[in-house]
């Protein structure tokens, strides 16, 4: 057998098994939550946005509410949904969880590697093990259950981040990422301030290139979504929801104001942004390369306009690297805090607080007079955030003796 038949069944055999475990996350994932309420109700939007585009409706029209939820995204993504409309809910929708679980399980593969496991059979049986552990977890429950993206959009970028370094196509992922879904744009910012230009140049140029294909393919839509309704502040939904656990959500509920835009998010998104931003070049700029990309992800969740519960699937990577940390250097306090994070982000904690009319429906003024309990737990992923970021960042905010040893790239 010839090397390149060898390397080639390998993949065959790596990629047959990446997808078993990716079905067998999806099965689990069905008979958790596949009789819920809520079972692909995401999904369905994203569907029948593609239904809206291929019947030359408005897609940003207030007529086009679905579910009482709007089409967010831009029009690019409702063209990529269109073979979702091929197929009956039940059986589209399944494939796509799958699909998106075995984003998730590229992710946990790529994270691996970078935390130096690189041997490929314990590489695969601990991906296997993180990928069926991951669905404890709340992010990746309701991901999955309601048929989101954002395990895609985070392959997309780690595979861009950690395995594109200095090749000719680092970039494309990240600018399609951000072609469907804006807030991926601040890793072109992240890498071009690491010094990559080229792949910055690459990232905007993809990124481009999606929107200049939806106003060849949707101009109507197109339009509307950037100069129009789909732009809107409150097109997401109410800032002060509890499942929205960005820095404009938090603020929203401390002040007790609804409004779409205020000076306090702006002003405290901006310091919070150049800061996270800032570390995570120094930390790249120091060899920690893993942690910079982290770093960046968790700053562009608390600056986000909204930071759904699903959208904090970055915990997985942030729990290898942690769980890595620990297992490394032996140490208690990364131990303890790997525990404490797998803690807040597999327990529902903010169910257990806030009264369920703050949640339904998400605009409720209930969400604008809660109890101190309350506001804490619906804010435990942004301090946790912002923790992680500070642990992260130790490196950098602390001197290194003359003796450290060169740093391990995470």
């Amino acid at each position: 057998m010839t090397t390149v038949e060898l390397t080639s069944r390998r993949g065959t055999t790596w990629l047959l098994g990446a997808l078993g475990t990716a079905l067998l996350v999806g099965c689990l994932v069905w008979l958790r939550r596949g009789q819920s309420y809520t079972w692909l109700v995401d999904f369905e939007v994203y569907r029948l946005g593609a239904e809206a585009v291929l019947g030359g409706h408005g897609l940003y029209l207030d007529a086009a509410s679905f579910s009482h939820m709007y089409f967010t995204y831009p029009p690019i993504a409702a063209v990529l949904f269109a073979p979702a409309t091929l197929g009956p809910l039940a059986v589209t929708g399944f494939v796509w969880i799958v699909i998106d679980a075995l984003a998730l399980v590229g992710a946990i593969w790529c994270t691996l590697d970078a935390v130096g496991v690189r041997g490929p059979r314990p590489r695969a049986g601990l991906t296997g093990a993180t990928a069926a552990l991951a669905v404890l977890l709340v992010p990746v429950d309701l991901e999955l259950a309601l048929g989101q993206l954002n395990l895609i959009l985070m392959f997309l970028v780690l595979l861009d981040l950690l395995r594109g370094n200095g090749r000719r196509w680092q970039g494309v992922g990240i600018g399609v990422a951000a072609g469907i879904k804006l807030i991926p744009l601040i890793y072109v910012v992240y890498l071009a301030c690491t010094g990559r230009l080229r792949a910055a140049a690459t990232a905007f140029g993809a990124f481009a290139g999606t929107v200049l294909l939806g106003f060849v393919l949707v101009p109507g839509d197109a339009a509307a979504y950037w100069f129009g309704p789909g732009l809107s502040a409150n097109r997401p939904g109410a800032p002060q929801t509890p499942f929205n656990e960005s820095l404009r959500g938090v603020l929203a509920r401390l002040l007790g104001s609804d409004e779409p835009v205020s000076l306090a998010w702006l002003a405290t998104a901006a310091v919070v942004g150049v800061l996270g931003l800032a570390t995570a070049v120094a930390l790249h700029r120091r060899g920690f390369l893993l942690r910079g990309v982290l770093v960046c992800a968790l700053t562009a969740l608390l600056v986000s306009p909204v930071s759904w519960l699903p959208h904090w699937v970055w915990v997985v990577p942030v729990l290898i690297l942690l769980a890595s940390l620990a297992w490394r250097q032996r140490s208690v306090w990364w131990l303890a805090l790997t525990v404490l994070t797998a803690v807040v982000f597999g327990l529902r904690v903010v169910f257990w607080f806030v009264p369920p009319e703050a949640f339904y429906p998400l605009s409720s003024p209930a969400n604008l007079g809660m109890a101190a309990g309350a506001q804490l737990a619906a804010a435990t992923y942004p301090v946790l955030a912002v923790a992680l970021i500070v642990a992260l960042a130790y490196p950098v905010l602390v001197p290194a003796r003359r003796d450290e040893a060169a740093p391990a790239p995470v």
